[in-house]
């Protein structure tokens, strides 16, 4: 089996219908269509209960959290490559369709991990097409700053990824202490420093931007994220300072992905950092009428001012200290995380120049 398309479904209207039953029109001997489905909703059940296909599988649960539902899904595929699409987006058929070919002429190329197309994104006020200058290529630095030069949403995180490097990339960050809304952005990381992207010369996915399109919904999507892991609600006055620092240890010192000399992570690192800073500094974030406003406030100014000269271990100090302002567990689930990975950075560099490099 080559391609797994996980479709993991809530939405109950007419659209997410619609989406779900093109989706299952898809399945094939090389490309199983799962369907997990809990919404809770009667007629949905009914209207699914009626696909019949035997490379579909529609599996019926009780409610229960996205996250549980991703996760669970995830472990039903078996296909080469994963992936994921959302029931309020459209996958243009063809695409999809030709998906397990190209899959099969990389199949013997393990630098190939993922797929990428061209993306129709929907506003508003109009559409537009992208895509990623880029992420076919050879060298890891030019993958990753193609990524970073796109500014607009993260469509590339709608994109076929091998399955074990998706699950082990999923699992990675689902283990992170918070769940924070930015981590579509450092799965996408990952999968660049771990390889590069075929690209299929079709439109592939349109996706809606949504309640995402306007910085107030946005961030009250943000926010989603916060309460559910009962961090307070200034947090995110900190959102794009936190993706910084999180990103750039990561690409300095995980060993989730082939071990590059430590200039080209270091300069990877540097611009992630910046591109991330650039929207820190440049965004103007609310703080939801929290207590702790003020206290967020005094230390976005002092991260505007210090940030050049501050090191990972300061900034760790900086957000853990924000965090125990309401949380103390939360502060040291968060900085006995980060610290473990900025000390294994530090026993990365031991072992290269133990071996002289």
């Amino acid at each position: 089996m080559h391609l797994s398309i996980l479709i993991p479904t809530h939405r109950s209207d007419l659209q997410a219908c619609s989406r779900v039953v093109q989706a299952c029109s898809w399945a094939g001997p090389n490309l199983e269509v799962i369907v997990r489905d809990n919404s809770g909703n009667a007629q949905k059940r009914n209207l699914l209960s009626q696909i019949k296909n035997e490379h579909c599988k529609i599996v019926i649960v009780d409610e229960c959290g996205a996250i549980e539902n991703h996760t669970e899904i995830v472990r039903l595929a078996k296909g080469d490559y994963i992936y994921v699409v959302a029931d309020d987006d459209f996958g243009f058929d063809r695409a999809m369709t030709s998906l397990p070919g190209l899959i099969a002429q990389h199949a013997s190329d393990r630098s190939v991990v993922g797929i990428t197309g061209m993306y129709a994104v929907e506003h508003s006020n109009g559409s537009s097409i992208v895509g990623y200058e880029n992420l076919d290529a050879s060298d890891v630095t030019a993958r990753v700053m193609g990524y970073l030069a796109y500014q607009g949403v993260n469509v590339m995180v709608y994109s076929p990824v091998r399955r074990e490097l998706f699950q082990r990339i999923f699992g990675f960050v689902g283990a992170m202490p918070f769940p924070f809304s930015f981590h579509d952005q450092i799965s996408c990381l990952l999968y660049l420093l771990n390889g590069k992207f075929a690209r299929l010369k079709r439109l592939m996915y349109l996706y809606d931007v949504g309640e995402w399109e306007t910085a107030d919904s946005a961030q009250k999507r943000d926010l989603d994220f916060y309460n559910a892991s009962k961090l307070d609600p200034a947090t995110n006055k900190l959102h794009w300072f936190i993706c910084a620092f999180e990103g750039a240890v990561l690409i300095r010192n995980s060993d989730m992905f082939p071990d590059y000399p430590l200039p080209q992570r270091q300069a990877m690192a540097d611009r992630w950092f910046s591109t991330m800073y650039f929207r820190f500094v440049n965004s103007k974030r609310t703080g939801f009428d929290s207590a702790l406003s003020r206290d967020a406030d005094l230390l976005c100014e002092k991260w505007k001012v210090s940030a050049p000269r501050l090191s990972f271990h300061d900034m760790l100090a900086d957000i853990s200290g924000f965090i125990a302002l309401s949380s103390t567990e939360g502060a040291q689930r968060y900085s006995g995380y980060w610290t473990a990975a900025l000390s294994k950075g530090s026993a990365v560099g031991q072992q290269r120049r133990a071996a002289g490099q």
